[in-house]
């Protein structure tokens, strides 16, 4: 009887940590994101520009907000971020400059770098006292498509409200309501998950053990690959899933077929479809992500949607101006980052140490943001210069080429892959 107690109660649990994801993704604004701020006449390297900024806030922030978690409460740290969140769309909504949106970002950045990680790692934990640390990347599967169901039903409310109410600063609005939700949720989590090992704040000891984190990750050689292979594809993908928006803004209006509704209506409402069939589709891959396991291992799996993302973003690029074809290649980069997330987690889990995971997890943040910083404005620039297509033409190309080398490298050095 007790154990049938103690199953349903995890089950519970494990139901909670997937609507937190599900709420935490009903960010309406995302599908078009890039296309209200394109409207206030910001230009792809603006736009570049703001996520840099976006980004650096999240290097800084992140490993310090890896060690609060690990120190003075993992609920604690999520309830922050969610008041960063709400305060970002807020701002958002009652923009209308670079420099206001740049404030936007700032609050963003701190909302993720507060965010990322933290709850993985609270999974990670409730698994382990739980004794079921052989189920995080099937657990963490089943949560993650809770969020896939979350994007995909807010891509699609997002079309109703671009019809109803033209006007996008109002889904930044909609979109606070569920994060304040998402904090309910969270005070409702198990006070053994929030894991707080200090009373007071201490600064010295906040400093040494920032320090000590950074050692540990990257003193340990699989850590230290793992964080290498993990901050490299998340930069490409996150830079590749905003900026196919202005792929449909280039798109020839013959394309779209809401003849109803004008055309800055059109591509809004066409990218609100495009992410929803796509969140739908990443749903089921991210879920049973677990299930390749038993054809390949972790390593040769995430080295193999390394690749093939590169070949989807090369075909969105060739055949920018053909719609269906940058849709499928579009849906082929979702499912390859859903069946490698799952895989990434259970390798971070599996190799970090139990009260360092938050940690590791936020430095795999960190690393993601240098390269976004770097990379974001770089790719804006060259499609201002060039065109949205050729852009992903080189990023296709370059991720071939690196799957290409580290191969090579691999088979001459008989060492594991690396990418």
């Amino acid at each position: 009887m007790e154990q049938t107690i103690q199953t349903k109660q995890i089950k519970k649990q494990i139901t909670k940590f997937g609507f937190y994801g599900f709420f935490k993704d009903l960010r309406f604004f995302d599908p078009v994101l890039l296309i209200f701020l394109y409207s206030f006449g910001l230009s792809a390297f603006q736009i570049g520009l703001l996520y840099s900024i976006r980004e650096i806030i999240i290097y800084i922030f992140e490993i310090p907000s890896g060690v609060f978690a690990d120190l003075y409460g993992k609920k604690n740290e999520l309830m922050i971020c969610f008041i960063f969140y709400i305060m970002s769309f807020l701002m958002f909504a009652f923009g209308s400059t670079f420099w206001m949106f740049a404030i936007a970002m700032i609050l963003f950045g701190l909302g993720e770098a507060f965010r990322s990680g933290t709850h993985k790692a609270m999974i990670m934990q409730y698994l382990d006292i739980n004794h079921l640390s052989n189920e995080k990347s099937k657990t963490y599967g089943k949560t993650r498509s809770f969020s896939m169901i979350g994007s995909m039903v807010s891509s699609i409310f997002t079309i109703y409200l671009v019809i109803a109410i033209p006007d996008l600063k109002f889904l930044f609005i909609f979109a606070v309501i569920p994060y304040v939700i998402d904090l309910i949720l969270i005070a409702s989590y198990p006070k053994v998950l929030n894991d707080r090992k200090n009373i007071k704040f201490k600064w010295k000891q906040f400093a040494i053990e920032n320090k000590n984190s950074v050692t540990y990750a990257f003193k340990d050689s699989r850590i230290r690959n793992l964080l290498m292979i993990s901050s490299t594809y998340s930069a490409v993908f996150k830079i590749l899933k905003d900026f196919i928006q202005l792929i449909l803004i280039s798109i020839p209006l013959a394309y779209l077929y809401f003849s109803q509704y004008g055309a800055d209506d059109q591509v809004k409402i066409y990218s609100a479809i495009m992410y929803a069939f796509i969140f739908l589709i990443s749903a089921f891959s991210t879920r049973y992500a677990y299930l390749l396991l038993k054809f390949a291992n972790h390593r040769k799996l995430i080295a193999l949607t390394w690749v093939l993302t590169g070949l989807s973003a090369l075909l969105i690029g060739i055949f920018s101006q053909e719609i269906i074809i940058v849709f499928i290649g579009f849906i082929l980069i979702y499912i390859f980052l859903n069946v490698r997330k799952p895989l990434i987690v259970e390798l971070f889990g599996d190799y970090a140490d139990k009260d360092k995971r938050a940690s590791v997890l936020s430095i795999d943040s960190q690393l993601t943001s240098i390269l976004i910083v770097i990379f974001a404005p770089l790719i804006g620039l060259l499609s201002d210069h060039t065109s949205y297509g050729f852009m992903f033409i080189v990023v296709g190309i370059s991720m071939v080429i690196i799957y290409l080398m580290s191969f090579i490298f691999n088979k001459n050095t008989n060492t594991k892959a690396v990418v």
